[in-house]
């Protein structure tokens, strides 16, 4: 769906003005744009580490970094971003962590990121004008959630009977229902240990990072506040998260387009590409070359991962 859009996005530009947004660029604010984003990944790993601590399982300073990058890379090319999680497979692998510690800790880092942007983006949605347009959404969006959480309900209302017995009949099934009770729980006591820590370190992330993409819209001289460029920044993060595309292609223009439209600036689909070029420039290809030599230096071993997953997640004493 993403590609598609991204394609169409593409076929409507104007490629003279999309070239002439790349050659008004102010370059200086382009050089220190490397340096955010490692810094912006030493402080998500550091997170990362956090939790890993809380197991007496930290990595060093050095290795959590290049393990989180590794997960940036993987994660940059995959559908919402589930490579992120191979961060998982390290600390199984050389910590030695069971698989509800070693998920649940990539699982919460990531829940911290998903979160912190779910909060924003109601703020992101009335400050780039979406109030004006409530009743447009309002009403279909609560007619949605009541639908779906009445079919959850009768889901587990009327299938309880169901899963019992399969539970029951099924050793693999109960297993699996096993794993995920502990994966919850773990999750519980995690959040629970790391309390404001993690809160504060994803507030440092995300400034570090809304820092750099407002650097990209001075660079192109794009007539937004800082305001407007952390807003749309939300809502394109938010997208990123869906599987819906690779690397936010096509989402990521359409919101971007959307919100020039909405300020007034020129030429804005050719604006919305040429940002969202070197968005993905420098919040993509830069972090995944940096991950991609950490993988490279130690690359995940695809057998090793069916072993231990198989050997600890459904063996008969599990």
């Amino acid at each position: 769906m993403g590609l598609f859009l991204f394609a169409l996005l593409l076929y409507r530009a104007d490629w003279v003005l999309l070239r002439r947004s790349f050659a008004d660029l102010e370059l200086s604010y382009l050089l220190v744009l490397p340096v955010f984003t490692a810094l912006m990944v030493a402080v998500r790993a550091w997170r990362w580490n956090m939790l890993l601590r809380v197991h007496n399982a930290a990595f060093s300073p050095w290795r959590a970094w290049s393990a989180y990058a590794t997960g940036v890379f993987l994660g940059a090319f995959t559908p919402g971003r589930l490579g992120d999680l191979a961060k998982a497979f390290y600390a199984r692998h050389e910590r030695g962590l069971e698989w509800d510690k070693a998920l649940a800790g990539a699982l919460l880092d990531r829940l911290f990121d998903v979160l912190f942007m779910a909060c924003l983006a109601l703020w992101a949605l009335l400050h780039l004008g979406a109030e004006a347009h409530w009743d447009r959404w309002l009403v279909p969006g609560l007619g949605f959630a009541v639908v779906f959480g009445g079919l959850v309900f009768a889901f587990l209302w009327f299938g309880r009977r169901t899963l019992i017995a399969l539970y029951k009949r099924s050793a693999l099934l109960a297993r699996t229902i096993n794993f995920m009770t502990a994966l919850r729980d773990e999750l519980k006591h995690l959040t629970r240990a790391v309390g404001l820590g993690a809160v504060g370190l994803t507030v440092a992330a995300y400034s570090i990072y809304f820092a750099q993409t407002v650097c990209l819209a001075r660079a192109m001289h794009l007539p937004l506040t800082e305001a407007d460029v952390v807003a749309a920044i939300v809502l394109v993060g938010l997208a990123s998260f869906l599987p819906l595309s690779v690397a936010g292609l096509g989402t990521r223009e359409g919101i971007l387009a959307l919100v020039m439209a909405r300020r007034g600036v020129p030429d804005g689909l050719e604006a919305a590409l040429a940002y969202s070029a070197l968005f993905f420039s420098f919040c993509f290809v830069v972090p995944g070359v940096m991950g991609f030599i950490c993988f490279w230096a130690r690359p995940l071993s695809l057998a090793t991962l069916r072993a231990q997953t198989t050997s600890s997640l459904f063996a008969k004493d599990n």
